[in-house]
């Protein structure tokens, strides 16, 4: 390489290297939502969304701090804060001007439990639009059955949903099919049963609009890169031993 030529290429390195050292630290926001977002035992957050999004900035190699808060108030900082952005987002039609999107992370079921007092014969979501639906406050799902004009009533834990539902204070209950297994479990539950499927989507991290496009880019490439190397094969047998 030519004197000039080994210069130029020292001044390339040494812009980038300076670039990316002052990238400024992404406020990542999440909230209590297991199995892809939880705090254990440890006080660690955890989950499998959480482990994507790590492993995602390890390999942009971009700084970032993960805080968790309530749903509500953890989406509002990031529609609001600079170099904010809040997971697991379902990508919907009403939030995707609000955001910039990395991934998809996730694949998520939407589901519908029934309780011993249930209400019998229900073969599709319809047949339940006369009877009162549990949701989570905030929660995609039951942004979405409201806007479709059902009948939800909101708790400000997923949790609680399911001792309603036992209690026959609700008839339904609807949430992710990942979650409600997951919290059944962890509640040591019977008497809920899944009754039927009412929609497939993505949980994403959604960044403020402030975040540059570099940034995002960045993400996505890691994450591109996470799906073909069996990464997220690992992710699910180790949480959910598929």
């Amino acid at each position: 390489m030519k004197p000039c030529m080994r210069v130029v290429a020292l001044l390339l390195w040494a812009f980038a290297a300076t670039c990316q050292a002052q990238s400024p630290t992404l406020h990542i926001l999440t909230e209590q939502y297991p199995p892809y977002n939880m705090v254990d035992a440890q006080g660690e957050i955890t989950g499998m969304s959480t482990d994507v999004v790590r492993e995602m900035f390890h390999r942009a190699r971009l700084p970032y701090h993960i805080e968790l808060q309530p749903w509500i108030r953890a989406f509002n900082n990031a529609v609001l804060e600079n170099n904010t952005c809040v997971y697991s987002t379902t990508r919907t039609d009403n939030r995707e001007r609000q955001f910039k999107w990395v991934g998809p992370l996730m694949a998520n079921t939407w589901v519908l439990y029934g309780g011993p007092k249930s209400p019998k014969n229900i073969f599709a979501l319809d047949d339940v639009r006369r009877f009162t639906i549990g949701g989570y406050s905030g929660d995609a799902e039951s942004q979405y059955l409201i806007g479709l004009g059902y009948n939800v009533e909101l708790t400000p834990a997923d949790e609680l949903n399911a001792r309603k539902l036992l209690a026959g204070r609700i008839d339904f209950w609807a949430t992710s099919k990942q979650r409600g297994a997951y919290l059944l479990a962890r509640q040591k539950l019977e008497g809920i049963r899944l009754l039927l499927t009412f929609n497939n989507v993505f949980l994403y991290l959604a960044c403020n609009p402030g975040v540059p496009d570099s940034t995002i880019r960045s993400l996505n490439d890691a994450l591109t890169a996470m799906q073909h190397d069996g990464f997220n094969e690992a992710l699910h047998r180790r949480y959910l031993g598929e």
